[in-house]
């Protein structure tokens, strides 16, 4: 029952720069960018970018082409645009905010590639929906959402508690053709699950492989609580040596770096306190770059996922969940409990 040693706060050192003190909070900076944003829009604009706190919407998520709700980016205009990204910059790493914005220059990619003969792709069809009033100490949250994104975030009496569901996707995952070529996106969540599946040996692929069809897709889907979805395990922790361990910590870090550093170390922290063998990873499918695959992993509090199966092996879903504060059900339960007696 040993916790995760050290490892995983090591290898944020190759993922983050560790500022010693913020001179402000990210619920704060978050709230202010929120404000700002919103006073820049017109009526029209406003009535489509916000909703109740308490509105079911705010849990309603989708990560493939579909009717959304929220102020689409083509909607603004050049100013507004600019305020919108200062919010979305306000919740992501550098890291993950490139992998954000390069996932939106796919759409246009995709627009060229397809010609017409798919679903109408537009880099300008992602959507800002705000829930509540933004406020420093306030209670509300956000969302930034289209076609292979969507990032979710909860404030709780000002704090930032909850930045998932946490959903990135690409099509196609490496560029052969057109404009784009030669560009590999999600290239580290997809290579660094490999690199730890072939670096496992017999006995270790006995109970990491998972035997059956490869799933198509992430198996938490875009379902509002992931907890109990997954029933798989697979091999844990305790049971891999000590490089398997440090890819482990790399794969860890990647997904939780998406997230602003202040946000990111603390759960790099909690996750660097579990057990060994609670933690658990599991794959199935193919070695080979081309091959259909898919893995997870998965500790008490948390699942990562990433599905490559699509369009030859070159499509990649990867998501990250938090079982006790996706949309945080948890701290908003405790909220509701200390503050205004619902039990």
């Amino acid at each position: 029952m040993r916790p995760l040693p050290r490892l995983l706060l090591a290898t944020l050192a190759l993922v983050f720069a560790l500022p010693s003190a913020w001179a402000h909070g990210a619920g704060e900076e978050m709230a202010k960018a929120a404000q700002v944003f919103l006073v820049s829009l017109k009526p029209e604009q406003t009535s489509k970018a916000t909703f109740e706190f308490t509105s079911d919407e705010r849990t309603h998520w989708i990560f493939v082409p579909s009717v959304r709700k929220g102020l689409p980016i083509k909607e603004m205009n050049p100013g507004q645009r600019h305020l919108a990204q200062a919010l979305l910059s306000s919740a992501l790493s550098t890291r993950g905010h490139l992998k954000a914005e390069t996932i939106m220059a796919m759409e246009q990619l995709l627009l060229e590639m397809e010609k017409g003969s798919g679903p109408l792709r537009d880099a300008e069809n992602y959507f800002v929906s705000i829930f509540g009033k933004p406020d420093v100490k306030g209670t509300w949250g956000w969302r930034w959402e289209g076609h292979h994104l969507s990032l979710n975030f909860t404030i709780v009496d000002g704090e930032l508690v909850s930045e998932t569901p946490s959903f990135m996707g690409t099509n196609p995952h490496s560029v052969k053709a057109g404009s784009m070529t030669g560009v590999t996106l999600l290239e580290a969540e997809d290579n660094l699950g490999r690199e730890l599946a072939k670096s496992l040996t017999e006995a270790q692929r006995k109970v990491a492989f998972l035997s059956g069809d490869v799933p198509k897709d992430v198996i938490t889907g875009n379902q509002r609580k992931a907890d109990g979805i997954i029933k798989h395990q697979g091999i844990p922790v305790s049971e891999l040596n000590a490089e398997q361990k440090k890819i482990l910590g790399l794969i860890i870090a990647e997904y939780v770096g998406r997230a602003r550093s202040d946000f990111a170390v603390p759960e790099m922290a909690a996750i660097s306190k579990m057990p060994e063998d609670k933690i658990f990873f599991a794959w199935a499918g193919g070695l080979e770059v081309g091959q259909g695959h898919y893995y997870s992993v998965q500790g008490p509090t948390f699942i990562l996922e990433l599905d490559n199966t699509q369009n030859n092996a070159n499509h990649v879903h990867a998501t990250w969940r938090d079982l006790k504060k996706d949309f945080a059900y948890d701290p908003l339960a405790e909220h509701l409990k200390n503050e205004h007696g619902v039990k």
